[in-house]
């Protein structure tokens, strides 16, 4: 064996040369979780604590939500903001009036789409005195809708109580569909003083 300098040199560089190509041939990039590494999609926009919005129109309030957590986020199904630790909306009338309130634990609004879905232990109030109490609701802002397709309990003013396994309504509650519905409904005797 022939042990120059320059035998060495050679073998030292052809080790290194091996292992440089082994490495490139070892390393496999799949394009998609690069680029998923890299986007600033799924990273949170803006985040708060503690937050207060207004809706407005013309100068009128139209909405105001509070959220004890804000995580605005923007996704390739598009952007929407999420209040994990739930909050509180309160819409109003014209005269500016509260007109009815949803409180949820958590909530989401889909905001292209102007819809909020609303979790765990939901309870949406009317001016006229209505409760509903539900687990999951949906509140369609452009179609002034709300409703849901789990189990439902209405409290009217005077007492009465409606349940059902869904329903939908207008947002200020005044016409609620419900289905597969019981309860105590009660009536007053026409003839009654």
């Amino acid at each position: 064996m022939n042990n120059t300098p320059n035998s060495k040199y050679n073998i030292i560089k052809s080790i290194i040369i091996l292992s440089g190509i082994m490495m490139l041939l070892s390393c496999e990039n799949n394009i998609k979780e690069v680029e998923s590494l890299t986007s600033n999609k799924n990273v949170p926009l803006q985040k708060g604590k503690d937050v207060e919005y207004i809706f407005t129109d013309s100068t009128k309030i139209q909405y105001r939500a509070f959220a004890k957590e804000f995580i605005e986020t923007d996704t390739e199904e598009g952007k929407f903001n999420e209040f994990p630790k739930g909050g509180k909306i309160i819409s109003y009338d014209k005269d500016e009036t509260e007109a009815w309130q949803i409180e949820a634990n958590y909530a989401k609004n889909y905001v292209s789409e102007e819809l909020w879905e609303l979790r765990n232990d939901v309870i949406a109030k009317s001016d006229d005195g209505k409760t509903i109490n539900t687990e999951l609701l949906y509140w369609d802002q452009k179609k002034k809708l709300i409703y849901s397709d789990q189990y439902v309990r209405i409290t009217k003013e005077d007492g009465q109580v409606l349940e059902g396994t869904s329903f939908t309504s207008d947002e200020k509650m005044n016409e609620i569909r419900m289905k597969k519905v019981s309860g105590e409904v009660y009536l007053k005797d026409k003839n009654e003083k």
